[in-house]
This record gives C-alpha cells, sequence and structure tokens, in this order.
C-alpha cells in the first residue's frame, strides 16, 4: 500500500514538473520574439496588467487559427508563454 502511495506522488510529481518548462515564462525571451513578430502592430503597454496565462491562452487560439488575427502566427507553446510574460509586464 506504502509503496502505491509514494509511486501516485512521484508520478504526480513528474507530470508537475514537465509541465513547469512550459509554464515557467521567460519575460526576456519573450521581448526578442515581440520584437519580430508582434510589434509592427500591437505596443506592450497596450497589455500591461492583463494576467499572462489569459494572454498565452489568446496567443494560442491565434497559432491554432482559432481567432482571426491580421496574420497567421507560427509560435511554440513555450514562445506563446514567453511572449505573454514580456506583454502582461508592459514591455518591462
Amino acid at each position: 500500500m506504502r509503496i502505491n502511495k509514494l509511486l501516485t506522488v512521484s508520478i504526480a510529481a513528474a507530470g508537475l514538473a514537465g509541465y513547469g518548462g512550459v509554464a515557467s515564462a521567460d519575460a526576456a525571451a519573450g521581448k526578442k520574439t515581440f520584437n519580430d513578430v508582434c510589434a509592427e502592430c500591437h505596443e506592450t503597454a497596450d497589455f500591461e496588467g492583463e494576467a499572462a496565462a489569459d494572454l498565452t491562452a489568446t496567443i494560442k487560439k491565434i497559432v491554432a487559427g482559432q481567432m482571426k488575427h491580421k496574420k497567421a502566427l507560427k509560435l511554440t507553446d513555450q514562445q506563446a508563454a514567453d511572449v505573454a510574460a514580456f506583454m502582461a509586464g508592459g514591455g518591462k
């Protein structure tokens, strides 16, 4: 019984660790991607104070073609999270 509990906890911890790689956004990397892909039409100050998670979800919808956008975006989940972190901070 104790082994089953230990195994369950270990699997859950490994799953969370794997999820954390995408969840930990890098605003510095997001700045570069934003400047390369988004800055032509958007200003970071327009997004300051918005939740990074909400911005990430919106960017992912655009990438998936589920939300209308001026041009198609090709970003990884990590890039989307990085850009969202940068945008949520108002470019700071």
